[in-house]
């Protein structure tokens, strides 16, 4: 058995290839904010916005991405902020219910580049007020629209994991635990293995002991991987029970095959195609033209019998 310890931070295709593929429009992404209302202050008082011409503007920020800098507003100058150096912004624009919180971005005195300037962490708030030095901006702010429709982070994941189980491989980088009942059925699946953390095992009295790595050896060439004794050494006895040894790995591409993304596009591209009718008619399963898993051929892991099946549940 082999379980997800931790789960790929990233998948091998992006929102925005995914929606190249489906065909998907602007229509299906957040839009990008209006632009916000800025003035000096309405009482003077001496602040830290640098002397000279600023222009605000809003970003909207989703659980699948972030929209592009959206419209700017009307300049506001300051010309002595020992007496006015503070900036209120009003009417900061408001997103749709996808919309967990706005990034404001702000030019330097006289610039034209928006850099960060504060995150508003909700999607209530209409205010804000500017106190801050132009040394103090963040990083650049966002060129494109990668929000998204939500329901393709799911279609993406669930290509990949469809992929990882065809293939009989770990397709982006994570931590897996694999349990075998003794040392002597030891081996790996979901390759490529990258390298391998730790081997415990629980011996004849019960304990969990950890083996040394000076006592085994890994074989990361062959596919699937191999794991031996070191030369002259023996396999510790463990106690008789199941999952006595665990073997906790690391494994995944650093680079995701081409055929293996091309396959992915053409399922997530079914998959989205059929998200609101699941099956055709004589309520038969929409599937993929027959050729399309052929393209994973060249990675399938063959011989897979002696290695444990992958978990779906730990996936």
């Amino acid at each position: 058995m082999i379980v997800v310890v931790t789960p790929p931070t990233s998948e091998p295709v992006t929102i925005a290839e995914a929606m190249v593929q489906c065909r998907i429009d602007e229509t299906n992404q957040e839009p990008a904010p209006s632009a916000p209302t800025a003035a000096l202050a309405a009482t003077p008082i001496a602040g830290n916005v640098d002397n000279g011409a600023h222009r605000w503007a809003v970003v909207f920020r989703t659980a699948d991405g972030a929209t592009q800098l959206g419209v700017v507003s009307s300049a506001v100058t300051v010309a002595d902020k020992a007496v006015n150096g503070k900036v209120a912004l009003s009417n900061i624009a408001i997103g749709g219910s996808s919309v967990t919180a706005r990034d404001l971005y702000r030019t330097q005195a006289g610039g034209s580049t928006y850099l960060l300037l504060a995150t508003i962490a909700d999607n209530t708030t209409t205010t804000y007020t500017d106190n801050i030095a132009d040394a103090s901006l963040g990083a650049g702010a966002p060129t494109t629209n990668t929000t998204g429709d939500p329901l393709l982070n799911i279609l993406i994941t669930a290509a990949r994991q469809h992929a990882e189980q065809e293939l009989g491989r770990a397709i982006m980088p994570q931590t897996l635990d694999a349990y075998f009942d003794d040392f002597n059925h030891c081996g790996f699946t979901l390759p490529p293995l990258n390298s391998v953390t730790s081997i415990t095992y629980v011996d004849t009295d019960g304990t969990t002991q950890t083996l040394a790595t000076s006592q085994y050896q890994v074989d990361a060439v062959s596919i699937p991987a191999r794991i031996v004794p070191a030369y002259a050494v023996v396999w510790p006895t463990t106690r008789e029970q199941l999952n006595a040894v665990t073997i906790r790995f690391a494994a995944g591409y650093t680079t995701v095959p081409a055929c293996i993304k091309n396959w992915m596009l053409m399922r997530i591209k079914t998959l989205w195609d059929g998200r609101d009718q699941l099956v055709k008619q004589l309520g038969m399963p929409v599937f993929e033209p027959s050729f399309v898993d052929g393209l994973l051929d060249s990675e399938r892991v063959r011989g897979r019998c002696r290695t444990p099946p992958l978990n779906r549940r730990g996936i």
